[in-house]
């Protein structure tokens, strides 16, 4: 059984938590709340840091899909990755759609 924790919290306030996910290498204040939740218990933030290593560490030019980076990655880490290459989260990385097997390509800038 899974549940789900909400709770309300001001526009500074979010802006605060957005400026700490994002320095601190979460993908979403979501992720940086969980962890510091379960004080810092394993969580799928671990493989999406991992993940933005790996990509920063790519040659200008490499195709990649996730599945390259992760061995079985999570769906939820594709989403995350997915979101944040459009959002401009991660940064030097340009979708280039669906390969046709359902996994999504990029492009390292």
């Amino acid at each position: 059984m899974s549940y789900r924790v909400q709770f309300t919290i001001s526009d500074t306030e979010k802006e605060q938590l957005i400026a700490e996910a994002a320095s601190e290498g979460y993908p979403n204040i979501a992720e940086l709340c969980k962890v510091r939740a379960l004080r810092g218990k394993s969580t799928y933030a671990d493989l999406y840091k991992r993940m933005v290593k790996k990509i920063d560490s790519l040659p200008s030019g490499q195709k990649f899909f996730l599945r390259d980076l992760i061995d079985t990655p999570p769906t939820l880490l594709g989403r995350w990755l997915y979101d944040n290459v459009a959002n401009g989260t991660i940064k030097g990385v340009k979708h280039l759609g669906n390969n046709g097997s359902d996994a999504e390509e990029y492009l390292k800038l």
